[in-house]
C-alpha cells in the first residue's frame, strides 16, 4: 500500500491531536490515584470506549479479519457473539459494580492491591504484582511488534521507524498524564478505530455489490465458510474464538477500567456503549474479511497479514486509506499504553509503594509517589521499545502464553473473592500459583497445538481455589463482611485494609 501526502498528513495530524490531548490531561494529575485510575472520575462513555480500545488491538484488525477470510462468516459470527456477550456484557455485570465500589472502599488501584486485602496478605501483593510486571512485558512487546509490522505492511514505513515513532508518542502523554491521558485519548482512539473499519467495510460492500453476492459465492463454492465451525475441529475453535473472551476476566489492564469509573451506578451505560461499539467493530471486520474472500476469489496468501492491506490498497480511495492508517495507529497505541501502564503500576504502586512501604513502615508522599510512577512508566516503556526493535522469534507465542497465564492465575481468585464468602488466603495462593504454573507448563510442553494453555490453567485454578479453601480455616466474618455488606462500618474497613500488612 503506497502512501501519499494526504495519508501521511492525516496520520501526523492524528498523532499530534493524541499527544496534545494527553498533555492537556496531565493538569489533572495531582495524586497517585489520579495517575493510576483517573481519580475514579472517568465517565461511562470514556470508560466503555477505553475498555474496548484496550481489548482490541492492531492484531485484531489485521489478524481477526484474516481469520474470517480463512474460516468464513459463520466463524466470524461465533466470535462476535462471544466477544459481545462475554467481553462487553458479562464481564461488566459480574465485575463492574463490585470492583468499582470495593476499589474505592479499600482505596486500591490495581488487581494485586484488591487481592492482597481480600485475602489479608501483603506477600500476595508481591506475588501478584511480580507476575503482572513480568507477564506484561512480552505482552506489550508483542503488541508493539504487531503495530510495527502492520504499519510496515500497510504504509511501507520501516519497522524500526514505526516502533520509535509510536513509543515516542506514547511516552509524551503516558508519562505525564497516566490513566487520565489513557482514558481520554482512548475515547478518541476508540471512535477512530470504529470509523476506520466501518469506512473500509463500506468500500468493500460497494466493490462487492452488497452482502448477498458474498454469501451466494460462499454457498456455491465454499459452503463451510458459512458454518459456525468454518471447517475447524472443536478444540481449535475453542483456542481461536472461545478462549480470548474468557481470558479478559483475568486481565489486570482491563480490571483497571472498572476502578477508574466515575460511579458504579453508571455500569448499565457502560454496557450499552461497549456492546454497541463491539457489535459495530466486529460486524465491520466480518464484512471486510468475507468481502475480501469474494473479491480475491478465495486466493491463498503467502502472508495472511497482507489480506487487509491489499484490500484497502485495491478498493479504498485516498481518504479511506488514510483513515484506515489512523485506525491502525489508534488500535496499536491504545493497547500499548494500557499494557505499559499496568506493568509500571505493578512495579511502582504494588511492589515499591504498597508492599515496600508496609514492610519498611514508610508512607510515600503524594507528589513523590506521582514522580516515582512517571519514572517507572518511562523505564518500562523504554524496555518495551528496546526489546521490540529486535524482538525474539517466539515473542508471539510468548505473549499468548503471558495473557493466558494471567487469565488462569487471576480469574478464579477475583470472581470467587467477590461472590464466595468461603474463599480463603490459602485457596488464593494455591489458585494463583497452580493456575499460572499449569498454563506455563502446558506452554513449555508444546501442548498449545492441542488447546490454548489458558484452558488447563483456569481449570486447575478454579479446582484448587475451591478445594483448598474448603480444606482450610474460613476467614473471619468481620473481614468477609467488608466485601459483601454495603453498610459495614468504617472501622471494619480499616481493619480489613490493615490485614494486608501481614
Amino acid at each position: 500500500m503506497k502512501l501519499g501526502i494526504v495519508q501521511i498528513a492525516m496520520a501526523v495530524i492524528y498523532l499530534f491531536i493524541i499527544v496534545g490531548v494527553g498533555l492537556v490531561m496531565s493538569r489533572k494529575v495531582k495524586s497517585s490515584d489520579d495517575f493510576w485510575v483517573g481519580g475514579r472520575n472517568v465517565g461511562p462513555i470514556a470508560t466503555a470506549v477505553s475498555y474496548c480500545a484496550a481489548y482490541v488491538s492492531t492484531s485484531a484488525i489485521i489478524g481477526s479479519t484474516s481469520m474470517y477470510y480463512l474460516y468464513g462468516m459463520g466463524y466470524a459470527g461465533l466470535e462476535t457473539m462471544l466477544s459481545v456477550l462475554l467481553c462487553c456484557f458479562a464481564i461488566f455485570v459480574i465485575l463492574g459494580p463490585k470492583v468499582r465500589a470495593l476499589s474505592e472502599r479499600l482505596d486500591v488501584v490495581s488487581m494485586s492491591g484488591f487481592l492482597a486485602i481480600r485475602y489479608s496478605s501483603n506477600k500476595l501483593r508481591l506475588l501478584c504484582g511480580t507476575l503482572v510486571a513480568v507477564m506484561m512485558i512480552p505482552y506489550a512487546v508483542a503488541a508493539t511488534k504487531g503495530i510495527g509490522d502492520t504499519i510496515n505492511a500497510v504504509a511501507g514505513i520501516p519497522y524500526i521507524t514505526a516502533i520509535i515513532i509510536l513509543c515516542i508518542v506514547a511516552c509524551l502523554y503516558l508519562i505525564t498524564s497516566g490513566y487520565w491521558g489513557v482514558a481520554t485519548t482512548d475515547l478518541i482512539q476508540g471512535i477512530t478505530i470504529a470509523i476506520s473499519v466501518v469506512a473500509v467495510a463500506a468500500t468493500v460492500l460497494i466493490a462487492t455489490g452488497g452482502i448477498t453476492p458474498i454469501t451466494e459465492y460462499m454457498t456455491a463454492e465454499h459452503p463451510s465458510k458459512l458454518t459456525v465451525s468454518g471447517g475447524l475441529p472443536f478444540l481449535t475453535i475453542v483456542s481461536y474464538a472461545g478462549v480470548w473472551p474468557f481470558i479478559a476476566f483475568g486481565q489486570p489492564q482491563l480490571m483497571t477500567k472498572f476502578m477508574g469509573l466515575k460511579d458504579s451506578r453508571t455500569v448499565s451505560s457502560v454496557i450499552r456503549v461497549g456492546v454497541a461499539w463491539m457489535i459495530v467493530f466486529m460486524f465491520a471486520l466480518t464484512i471486510i474479511g468475507g468481502g475480501a474472500f469474494y473479491l480475491f476469489r478465495g486466493k491463498e496468501f503467502d502472508n495472511i497479514d497482507m489480506i487487509v492491506p491489499m484490500t484497502v490498497a485495491n478498493y479504498s480511495g485516498t481518504f479511506v486509506s488514510g483513515l484506515f492508517l489512523c485506525g491502525i495507529l489508534a488500535a496499536g497505541l491504545s493497547t500499548l499504553v494500557a499494557l505499559v501502564l499496568t506493568s509500571s503500576s505493578a512495579v511502582a504502586k504494588d511492589i515499591y509503594e504498597d508492599f515496600g512501604g508496609k514492610v519498611t513502615g514508610k508512607k510515600i508522599e503524594a507528589k513523590k509517589s506521582v514522580n516515582i510512577s512517571r519514572v517507572v512508566t518511562g523505564i518500562v516503556l523504554l524496555i518495551v521499545a528496546a526489546v521490540s526493535i529486535n524482538p525474539p522469534d517466539f515473542v508471539w507465542s510468548l505473549s499468548t502464553m503471558a495473557a493466558g497465564t494471567m487469565g488462569a492465575a487471576f480469574t478464579a481468585p477475583v470472581i470467587l473473592g467477590l461472590y464466595w464468602k468461603r474463599a480463603t488466603t490459602q485457596g488464593c495462593y494455591a489458585s494463583v500459583i497452580g493456575g499460572a504454573g499449569a498454563a506455563i507448563v502446558w506452554y513449555m510442553a508444546g501442548l498449545t497445538t492441542v488447546i490454548h494453555s489458558f484452558v488447563p490453567g483456569i481449570a486447575v485454578s478454579f479446582v484448587l481455589m475451591v478445594v483448598v479453601s474448603l480444606m482450610t480455616k474460613p476467614m473471619s466474618e468481620e473481614h468477609v463482611e467488608v466485601f459483601f455488606e454495603p453498610g459495614c462500618s468504617r472501622e471494619r474497613i480499616q481493619t480489613a485494609i490493615k490485614s494486608a500488612d501481614q
